[in-house]
């Protein structure tokens, strides 16, 4: 496909991100891609796209650079889990995204592609799988789960009472390159740096992040205007997850399950240390009990609207992998 379009894409350095940037360019659109100000863009330096400096919370800056585009890919969030309630997380998450609605409507944007989360609707098992038609549930009170799906609410909302164009990308949990944070990919560098003591006896959906951005890029033209689209790939419980990778990295799966109250009661004893000395923990309890459980998604909408691959997640495993030691951090 080509195309003359300028898609303007918020948080582009990021994982998904810079995902989507390559996705863009080679299905032939003009990338115009926002950064935080001051913010290493190592992910998407090798690109030919405009590249600008601003922030989600900053209107005039904002509206400043949207100005000249009609179609949008809204990425930019904070994923942060700790605290567990946060004003910043909600701010940038939500009242960001209020900004980006504000501007795209004012300049009578052609479509809104923004990305939430499948934790906006309720899980399932591996019979019964959530989908789109799932309520969330409200099990887990965090400011990040609870301000994307506000977001969410807001931007349907903003369809059903003006038409506004938008859809709806919710990812799962993704697996691929560029993860300079480390996020999603944390616990592939542990297994891989020899720190992983254990693993959860839960399970999550896990996805290709490339696969995520297919699906994100034919949204500006697939897909039906006012819908979501759970952007997932396979179910598996984390020990399966930790066979493929290490299957995929030639290493033995030599790790044992933590029982769920023991993985409980070290996040609560962290989280009540972390209030008392300021740092993060690395388990907080809420992770804990997140980790506890086993949320399952199925994407059969994205794979058939907007034309989802389902790639091998062992090929999502071996970029991240190859991507961790290319750039030092294994």
């Amino acid at each position: 496909m080509q195309s003359n379009e300028t898609v303007f894409v918020t948080g582009a350095d990021g994982m998904l991100g810079a995902h989507i940037c390559r996705e863009l360019l080679r299905q032939g659109y003009a990338v115009k891609a926002m950064i935080l100000p001051n913010r290493r863009h190592a992910a998407i330096a090798d690109l030919q796209l405009t590249l600008v400096y601003g922030d989600v919370l900053d209107k005039q800056m904002l509206e400043q650079h949207m100005a000249d585009c009609n179609q949008i890919i809204h990425i930019a969030a904070l994923t942060s889990v700790w605290p567990r309630r946060s004003a910043k997380v909600r701010a940038v998450n939500f009242e960001g995204t209020q900004n980006v609605l504000e501007i795209a409507k004012k300049y009578h944007y052609n479509r809104m592609v923004h990305i939430g989360s499948a934790s906006s609707f309720a899980y399932g098992n591996k019979v019964a799988p959530g989908n789109e038609n799932t309520s969330a549930n409200g099990v887990f009170t965090l400011d990040y789960i609870q301000s994307k799906h506000e977001a969410q609410q807001l931007l349907l909302e903003a369809h059903q009472k003006s038409g506004f164009p938008v859809i709806i990308v919710n990812p799962t949990f993704m697996v691929g390159a560029f993860d300079s944070g480390p996020s999603s990919g944390k616990v592939l560098l542990e297994l891989l740096n020899n720190r992983l003591p254990a693993y959860a006896p839960g399970g999550r959906n896990f996805v290709n992040a490339h696969d995520v951005a297919v699906a994100t890029v034919n949204a500006l033209k697939m897909g039906e205007i006012g819908q979501c689209y759970i952007a997932g790939g396979e179910n598996l419980t984390y020990a399966e997850f930790l066979q493929k990778s290490c299957q995929v990295i030639d290493k033995p799966f030599k790790l044992r399950a933590a029982p769920a109250t023991l993985l409980q009661f070290i996040g609560l004893a962290s989280s009540a240390y972390a209030r008392l000395n300021g740092s993060a923990p690395k388990l907080s309890f809420t992770m804990a009990q997140i980790a506890c459980k086993e949320q399952y998604y199925e994407a059969h909408k994205a794979q058939k609207e907007l034309q989802m691959p389902q790639t091998d997640l062992k090929v999502g495993i071996a970029a991240c992998v190859d991507w961790f030691k290319a750039n030092g951090y294994a």
